[in-house]
């Protein structure tokens, strides 16, 4: 059945082209793909409302993961009776968001609430688990692919709807046609092993167009992702070799963030955009993310 997808803009922080939202519709029916934070809820509504959606016209909300710039306000539609279709793995935090909020406010510390917005908690009942390979048809005439890819959190799926992949955060954050894809990294789950086999599902996948939650659609998805994997394995090396040199996470925060800015300067992207990409995946973060998993290595290793 045919379909059209709207990639909208949540407007993170202000920001144009930060996070990104998808409403799938046919001539029978809409889905979302992604709720973003609890920030942008208002922001979501009103642009769904202007393409006269409701959401009370939603069959379902799908969402990649459950980290909060993909699924921040999930519970909050939950509550207003759409079904969320969500990665096994991650389905309690949407029910009993708790701790995934105290870790976020960890982190975040008081601009936490500014930045996300909090997460409410989901119904019993309107949280479907999802399993790798699981296939949910919708009414409105769509069949919706879980694709498990692990690597950014262990919790995360790829969607196949026909000829599109939905990667979430699977195949890094690119804003803009500019070739720079920022590896996202965070901790605690990122896992190179992991990424690389879920980079490579991807790229097995006949699906021909591909989309991004940070942002939209790319234009050519075999050389993206070809040119992230290249990425992920020069950053991944980068700290290992790094840590070997007895770098201290002060130091190897602002030597991964120079060597972020040197491809940053040799692809020509705009400043503005790469402020952006700091706000929704900061090098300091990301840097983080690359050390713990290289410890953990090399404490199985010892």
């Amino acid at each position: 059945m045919p379909m059209e997808i709207h990639t909208i803009d949540l407007e993170f922080q202000g920001r144009p082209s930060a996070i990104a939202a998808f409403l799938i519709e046919t001539t029978k029916g809409c889905i979302l793909i992604e709720t973003g934070p609890e920030s942008t809820r208002k922001t979501l509504l009103a642009k769904l409302a202007a393409r006269g959606v409701q959401v009370s016209d939603l069959e379902a909300v799908f969402v990649t993961h459950i980290h909060l710039d993909h699924a921040g306000a999930a519970g909050w539609f939950a509550q207003e009776g759409v079904p969320i279709y969500v990665h096994h793995r991650g389905a309690r935090h949407l029910l009993h968001p708790e701790k995934l909020v105290e870790s976020a406010r960890s982190v975040y510390g008081e601009v936490f609430d500014a930045l996300w917005g909090g997460m409410v908690p989901a119904p019993d009942g309107l949280v479907q688990s999802l399993e790798d390979g699981a296939r949910t048809t919708m009414m409105a005439g769509l069949e919706i692919e879980a694709i498990e890819t692990p690597g950014h959190a262990f919790h995360h799926h790829a969607f196949r709807i026909g000829d599109c992949l939905f990667a979430g955060d699977a195949a890094g954050a690119r804003l803009t046609e500019n070739p720079f894809t920022s590896v996202t990294s965070a901790p605690p789950q990122y896992e190179l092993d992991h990424t690389l086999a879920s980079l490579a599902r991807l790229e097995k996948s006949d699906a021909s167009r591909l989309f991004l939650t940070h942002f939209g659609e790319v234009s050519d998805k075999s050389a993206h992702l070809a040119a992230y994997r290249d990425a992920v394995e020069l950053n991944t090396e980068f700290i290992r070799q790094r840590l070997e040199e007895g770098y201290e996470r002060e130091t190897l925060h602002v030597a991964y963030e120079a060597f972020q800015l040197e491809q940053v300067f040799r692809s020509g992207l705009p400043p503005a955009i790469w402020e952006t990409l700091q706000e929704i995946n900061g090098t300091g973060m990301c840097a983080d993310g690359i050390s713990l998993y290289w410890e953990k290595r090399f404490r199985l290793e010892s």
